[in-house]
């Protein structure tokens, strides 16, 4: 028993650790409108997403390494692999400032994605401070230092928004990356002294090896990334130079809504996976998956419809007023992450069985939809061509991690899912193009009685359970 409470702290902590970091884009969101124009909202949500790309293949994503191997091995090994990552990290990030100096002259003798080099260099300071955050964050973790993991987080957040408040209403562009970037350095320094990690690096341990047995580990992982930056995240350049840099401000701004689909979804991932390991290799596991599967894609189809009736509202209290306009996108947006929810959902089975391949392999058709709709419908549609591309992109990617699991398990009753998903997408549809709220909340209301009918055994079987599980506990007592 002691096991389980033990996972259940350390996930909470890790949840601590990290929900605030995700959050902090959102509930920054009244001030970040307010204080900067749509352009330069768009500039920074640019900057960060190509800061996104770079740090993974410039430190060959050594800090996914910097927690597994390190784990559970002797002070000496610990030592090696830190100093090792961190050394050989830092000589590609001192080459990877060259190799951007050189890329900026490029683009601007050829004036392209001006908003890139105007600032290359805060691009440059992101990604060197943002490793040293993560990569500490990361071996706090490795070494047990939990606590100061989920501290750190905190510590980032804090000073996220401290800083923010009192450096973008006076600088503002400048301010925010300013902000960012000493955000991300000082909670670095608060991990480096309270995890004592400083303890394990020493030159005289400067190992090749040992950086070379994270990197084989590491490198695998950056094709990967870089199919998801091109499903989420191709469509920014494209934007640039086709619709300029106010479409990418409302983009970002619509694009914050449901992405606090996945910060929630991100929390229930950590026990899915956990539970799919578990319970893969027993008798009635096809029967779990299958009831979970119908619970999570009604709690989506619910948490989307949601937002997408109440998308101009929220906006309007959220976002400042010249941001308005960004409601009409967050509907359909909502779309790409219920497909990209479904993805993680299934993909747990690929990891219960060891089939890793197939999490690249449906990246790459969702990649290759992403690349392929971008540059047709963004020319000819401007912003619905972009969130367009995403929802497609995604869709393509959850539907072919379905096919390549159905060997595992097969989804039952696969015409309900399809009747859900229609009433969904009737309620996005009428919430983004009728301008009647009238219409509006019957279409919702509509929707959540049918989805209420299509899953009406689902719920009575949850309440039994649970009045069966309270019943029990009564009992214990």
């Amino acid at each position: 028993m002691s096991k389980y409470k033990q996972l259940g702290k350390n996930t909470a902590l890790v949840f601590i650790g990290n929900i605030g970091s995700k959050m902090i884009a959102f509930l920054m969101l009244p001030f970040y409108t307010k204080w900067l124009s749509v352009e330069d909202y768009g500039t920074s949500d640019n900057a960060l997403i190509y800061v996104s790309l770079l740090i993974g293949i410039v430190t060959l994503s050594i800090s996914e390494s910097i927690f597994i191997f390190p784990k559970d091995q002797d002070f000496k090994v610990q030592k090696r692999f830190f100093t090792s990552g961190l050394v050989y990290s830092g000589l590609l990030l001192i080459i990877t400032g060259f190799v951007l100096y050189g890329v900026r002259g490029l683009l601007l003798k050829g004036n392209l994605l001006k908003s890139i080099t105007d600032n290359m260099g805060y691009i440059y300071l992101l990604v060197v401070s943002l490793f040293f955050q993560t990569f500490l964050q990361q071996f706090s973790r490795s070494i047990n230092s939990i606590k100061v993991y989920a501290i750190s987080g905190v510590v980032l957040t804090l000073l996220t928004t401290i800083l923010s408040l009192i450096l973008i209403p006076e600088y503002k562009l400048d301010g925010f990356f300013i902000a960012q970037i000493l955000s991300f350095l000082i909670s670095a320094a608060y991990t480096l002294v309270h995890s004592k990690s400083y303890q394990y690096f020493s030159l005289k341990e400067l190992n090749f090896e040992k950086y070379g047995e994270m990197a084989k580990y590491s490198i695998p992982l950056i094709p990967n990334a870089i199919m998801w930056w091109l499903v989420g995240s191709l469509n920014r350049p494209l934007m640039e130079e086709y619709l300029g840099m106010h479409a990418i401000g409302l983009f970002a701004v619509s694009n914050k809504f449901p992405s606090l689909i996945n910060v929630l979804f991100s929390v229930f991932m950590v026990s899915w996976q956990i539970s799919v390991i578990e319970e893969y290799k027993k008798e009635n596991y096809k029967e779990f998956y299958n009831h979970i599967f119908k619970l999570v894609f009604a709690f989506l189809l619910l948490c989307v419809m949601m937002i997408s009736v109440l998308s101009k509202t929220l906006t309007g209290l959220v976002a400042d007023a010249k941001f308005i306009e960004s409601w009409k996108y967050i509907p359909i947006l909502s779309l790409s992450v219920l497909f990209s929810s479904i993805s993680g959902f299934v993909g747990c089975n690929f990891s219960a069985t060891r089939e890793s391949r197939y999490y690249f392999y449906s990246s790459v058709w969702g990649a290759v939809i992403a690349v392929v709709f971008n540059l047709i419908l963004i020319p000819i549609w401007g912003l619905y061509g972009a969130v367009t591309a995403i929802v497609f992109s995604h869709l393509i990617m959850a539907l072919s991690r379905i096919i390549y699991s159905w060997k595992i398990v097969k989804i039952e009753k696969i015409h309900l899912y399809l009747l859900m998903l229609v009433i969904c997408l009737a309620v996005v549809l009428v919430s983004s193009f009728i301008q009647n709220n009238f219409i509006i909340i019957i279409t919702m209301f509509t929707g959540f009685i049918l989805l209420g009918l299509l899953m009406k055994k689902d719920v009575v079987l949850g309440l039994q359970m649970i009045k069966l599980k309270l019943k029990n506990n009564n009992e214990f007592k």
